[in-house]
């Protein structure tokens, strides 16, 4: 897989991917989301520089979209995201560009914990971060309101130290962008 920073070319892959129900129902984000959302997020984020949001390509197309936000070097914290094109899901994408982009923030970052949310429902994800080493750190009862239910949303944390004893742990990657 290519991977490559998020620019604005990609923008129109990220606006079907939001509006798809694969997507949308993990998603945390009021729907329909319009290409003017999309843009004016992007003009909000490109130059913050607390995040990096990264495009994973295969085969000239972008199978899955991962981000690295709230980055905070005094506490060592950084907020994980990431979105498998509803066209490609189940077919290992999402795995391969969580572990490149866990590795690419403990070596590249000061940092000590990678963390990140789900809503409880989402087996897949949670399921997939447990894999990777994360801990389910708690469960935030009742926290988000979506179509029409209040739904419990998990945290799961990856220290460095736990980060070093996984199969796919590699210090040796970086990001030309």
């Amino acid at each position: 897989m290519k991977v490559a920073k998020l620019d604005y070319e990609h923008l129109s892959e990220r606006y079907i991917w939001l509006n798809h129900p694969d997507v949308f129902k993990h998603m945390n984000i009021s729907y329909p989301i319009t290409m003017t959302d999309i843009n004016s997020w992007y003009n909000r984020v490109v130059n913050n520089t607390n995040r990096i949001d990264l495009v994973f390509i295969e085969n000239d197309e972008i199978v899955s979209m991962t981000g690295l936000t709230n980055i905070d070097l005094e506490n060592g914290l950084i907020e994980f995201y990431i979105m498998v094109n509803p066209f490609h899901q189940g077919k290992g994408f999402g795995l391969k560009s969580t572990e490149y982009t866990i590795n690419y923030c403990f070596a590249n970052y000061n940092i000590r914990k990678i963390y990140l949310y789900t809503n409880s429902l989402n087996n897949r994800a949670n399921n997939l971060y447990l894999k990777l080493g994360f801990k389910h750190e708690g469960t935030l009862r009742k926290h988000k309101f979506k179509n029409g239910e209040y739904l419990d949303r998990n945290i799961f944390g990856l220290l460095k130290e736990d980060w070093k004893n996984q199969k796919y742990f590699n210090v040796n990657i970086n990001l030309n962008i």
